[in-house]
Formats: structure tokens, C-alpha cells, sequence
């Protein structure tokens, strides 16, 4: 047997990568056979075989048993020797890495401090780490054809039969992994008609640490004279809305906020295609229902939009409700159903800096169906919206040092400005010193809201005269 006019036994990639081909053909075909005919016991509540990774690993040995033996078969046909122990070892190990696995990527999928891995060739691949590093790990495929046929397979096998596409016609695809991972593909090469010069991954790993307030301001996102501050907040149940850039650690602050809430309280969380938040996994929250949206089928219907899951949590009696990231056109649902929710609510929103949070969302609000006037826009968000806790990635550019996920502003939304707006009042910043400060006193209307819960209003404030 050949590929591409050599011997197999000759070319140890090309001998890898068509017992991969020829067994993950097998996989498909089971796990599309088993879509179309489900078989008596899945009537019965078995596990699919797309969606068990030991059976998918069982079905694997065998099938690669075959396909070995049919490999040494021919050989011998030929007069030539089977496959020699390192070659047969060497073959099974990368198939199962490949197919029931991540592949070349499995040590950087399974590592607990790894955050994202970028692939952006066969020869590069950038790893980013917890604390900031970022390495690149080289070459982990042998060349741009192996990356391709690699994203196929995994395309294939994660993403399940009839979800999701990734060829010439859908070049592009996202999905959400086993572990809660996002995996984001792009077909590349001209070759394979992409849209991309080479085949590309972008992977954001979602590690449910539940490290607390404590260990966030451990990591230095926080002082921990801060940390009583946030809890206050959190159980008094005000609303913040937490914005940064990607990667800052919105939803990580988001999640060990909510971990200081009573566990008798009823969250429902709303995300988009994907669960980051996870909170039905987290025992501190026994009653956290999680609603995600849903992508239009292949004739386009069957769409949930995340506006229309905002709008039925109204229906499902929330404590809180936590939207994973606002962006248009369910701003105002969210801002609606915050206002009537027992607990307030939270959310996190795409921001460079803390001062533009609130004009982005009135933006959003503004574009809604309800064509709000602009009064009623800012009141509405005045009415909601209690403080806004912004994340930045501060990197020391003199040394193009790792940049640091820090809270660099916490404002306080007051009501409607003079001049149109909102008044607020940052109440911590970053002083001159580069330390997160208190700069002013909270205001009387949430002063009065931390007495009733049962806080003292002085720990809030700078000093006795603002109490």
C-alpha cells in the first residue's frame, strides 16, 4: 500500500495519518449511524457514543487492531516483516490521542494553568499561562496538511453530527468542548479554499478554580481590604455590570462573585451558544439554572436568541439573573428584568476603559425595538444599575513586561446628570502610588441599603466625615 506513490512502512507520518483517516471515517460513520438509527438500549437512557469518551475510546482499540492487522497483512503479501513494536506503539498511541483526545494539543488541554492556545501554523503555536506567560511550543504538526485533516476530525467528533461544519462551503467554526473549552477553527491555505493563509485554532479554556475573593486578590487582581467591600455588595444585592477587554477576567470575577451569595438563592444564568459560567457545577449554587443560545438549523429556523432567554427568565422565578456578556439587543431585557429581580443581577460588558460602560449600554438599550427617548434610557439605567467594576490588563511598557489583570476603577451610578448622562462617581481608583484606593464615599441611597443588611456604613467610607 501507498500514499502519494510511497510505501507506508517507508513515510511514519503518512503511515500515522491514514490509520487515523481510515479509523476516524469509522467513528463518524458509528456516531452518524447511531444519530439516524438509535439503537434499543439509547431508548433507555445509554450515553451516545458521541457524547462518551469511553466508549469512543473502546470502539477506537478495536478498530485500530483491525486496520494494524490489515497493514501487516499486506506486508506479508508483499514478503516484507509486520510493523515493528515502536511503529505499532508509536501508530496507537497518536490515533487515540487524536480521536479520543486533543491530539498534539492534550498536555496543553489538560494543564489547570493554561488559559488559551492559539494555533496559527503547523510550525506555531502559542500557549498563554494563568499568570501572564505566554511561550510558543513550536511545531506540533508535521505539516499544514496534517493540521487540516486534524481540525476535520476534531470538527467532526466534538462539535457532534449536524452541528457544525467545517469545509469549503462553512470555513469557519466554534464550538464548545467536552471540558468547557471554546474552540474557535479556520480552515486556511489556498489548497482547502479558506479564508485564512494558514489552518488556525483559538482555544479559551474555562478552569473552574473557586478560589474565592481571597485568592483573586491573592493573585493580585485586588487588596484585600477590598475584598469586604465586593461581599457587602454582593449580598445586598446590587447590581454591577463588570467590563474590561477579552481576556481580562470578566467572568472569572463574575463567578467568585456570585460564589458570595446564600446558596438558598435561585440564579439563572443567560449565555451565548457557550458555557463559560458553569455555575450548575459549582456547589456552592444548588439552584442555578443555566439557558444558552441556540444557532438557526441548515433551512435557518430553530434560532434562540439570547433576548428571548432574558425575556423567559422572568417566567422562572429568579433570585438573580446573570447575563454573560451584553452586547445590543438584550440590553434593555436585561435592564428590565434586573429592575424586578429579588436580588439584583449582574453581567459583564465589553470595555477599554470604565468611562465609556455606561454611553456603550445606553447605546445598546437606544437600538432596541422599544425606542426608548433618551430620558427614559439614562433613567432606566439609573434605576438598575448600582456600580460598574472595570478589569484592565496593565503591562509595564517600559519593560514589555506580562500584563497584569487588575480592578483598576469601581464607579458608583448615580441619577440623571445636568447636562444628560448619568452622574457617577468612581469611588475606587488608582491613586498616585498605582494602588486601587477608595477616592469617595458611597452615596446615601446605597449607605441605606448596607445599613439594612445589617453593615456598618463607616466601613464604606474614607474617613468619619463622609459617613
Amino acid at each position: 500500500m501507498t500514499v502519494d506513490g510511497r510505501p507506508l512502512a517507508e513515510d511514519r507520518p503518512a503511515l500515522v495519518r491514514h490509520v487515523t483517516d481510515r479509523v476516524a471515517a469509522r467513528l463518524v460513520e458509528a456516531i452518524e449511524q447511531e444519530a439516524s438509527e438509535p439503537p434499543p438500549e439509547m431508548l433507555g437512557g445509554r450515553t451516545t457514543l458521541n457524547g462518551d469518551v469511553r466508549r469512543q475510546q473502546l470502539a477506537v482499540g478495536v478498530w485500530l487492531s483491525e486496520e494494524i492487522a490489515a497493514l501487516n497483512q499486506e506486508r506479508m503479501h508483499r514478503g516484507e516483516p509486520p510493523l515493528d513494536d515502536s511503529v505499532d506503539r508509536e501508530i496507537r498511541a497518536r490515533v487515540v490521542a487524536e480521536l479520543t483526545g486533543a491530539g498534539p494539543l492534550d498536555p496543553y488541554m489538560t494543564d489547570p494553568d493554561v488559559e488559551e492556545i492559539d494555533v496559527n501554523s503547523h510550525e506555531s503555536t502559542f500557549v498563554t499561562y494563568s499568570d501572564g506567560r505566554k511561550v510558543d511550543v513550536g511545531a506540533l504538526w508535521d505539516s499544514q496538511v496534517d493540521l487540516t485533516a486534524y481540525q476535520k476530525r476534531l470538527a467532526r467528533r466534538m462539535s457532534g453530527t449536524g452541528e457544525g461544519r467545517l469545509d469549503t462551503q462553512s470555513p469557519m467554526l466554534t464550538f464548545q468542548s467536552d471540558d468547557g473549552s471554546r474552540i474557535v477553527m479556520v480552515l486556511g491555505g489556498r489548497g482547502e479554499h479558506g479564508i485564512s493563509t494558514h489552518p488556525r485554532i483559538a482555544i479559551r479554556r474555562f478552569v473552574l478554580r473557586h478560589e474565592g475573593l481571597h485568592g483573586l486578590s491573592a493573585r493580585g487582581l485586588f487588596p484585600s481590604h477590598l475584598v469586604p467591600h465586593l461581599r457587602a455588595m454582593m449580598r445586598c444585592g446590587f447590581t454591577l455590570l463588570i467590563s474590561g477587554p477579552p481576556g481580562a477576567g470578566k467572568t472569572t470575577l463574575l463567578v467568585e462573585l456570585l460564589g458570595e451569595v446564600s446558596p438558598r438563592e435561585r440564579i439563572i444564568t443567560v449565555e451565548k451558544n457557550l458555557l463559560e459560567l458553569r455555575l450548575e457545577d459549582d456547589e456552592r449554587h444548588p439552584d442555578a439554572p443555566a439557558l444558552f443560545t441556540r444557532h438557526a438549523n441548515s433551512e435557518g429556523e430553530g434560532a434562540i436568541s439570547t433576548r428571548q432567554l432574558v425575556e423567559l427568565t422572568r417566567r422562572l422565578n429568579p433570585d438573580r439573573v446573570v447575563v454573560g456578556e451584553l452586547v445590543e439587543d438584550e440590553a434593555l431585557d436585561m435592564l428590565d428584568v434586573a429592575s424586578m429581580c429579588k436580588r439584583g443581577s449582574l453581567a459583564t460588558i465589553h470595555a477599554h476603559t470604565a468611562d465609556v460602560v455606561l454611553d456603550r449600554l445606553a447605546y445598546y438599550v437606544s437600538k432596541s425595538d422599544a425606542r426608548l427617548p433618551e430620558f427614559a434610557v439614562w433613567s432606566l439605567i439609573a434605576q438598575t444599575v448600582d456600580f460598574v467594576v472595570h478589569i484592565d490588563l496593565v503591562r509595564n511598557e517600559a519593560d514589555d513586561g506580562i500584563p497584569v489583570r487588575r480592578v483598576t476603577s469601581i464607579v458608583e451610578v448615580g441619577g440623571p446628570g445636568e447636562s444628560g448622562g448619568l452622574a457617577t462617581t468612581e469611588v475606587w481608583g488608582i491613586a498616585d502610588d498605582g494602588e486601587l484606593t477608595q477616592r469617595a464615599p458611597l452615596s446615601a441611597r446605597h449607605l441605606r441599603r448596607l445599613r439594612l443588611a445589617g453593615y456598618e456604613p463607616s466601613d464604606f467610607a474614607p474617613s468619619e466625615a463622609w459617613v
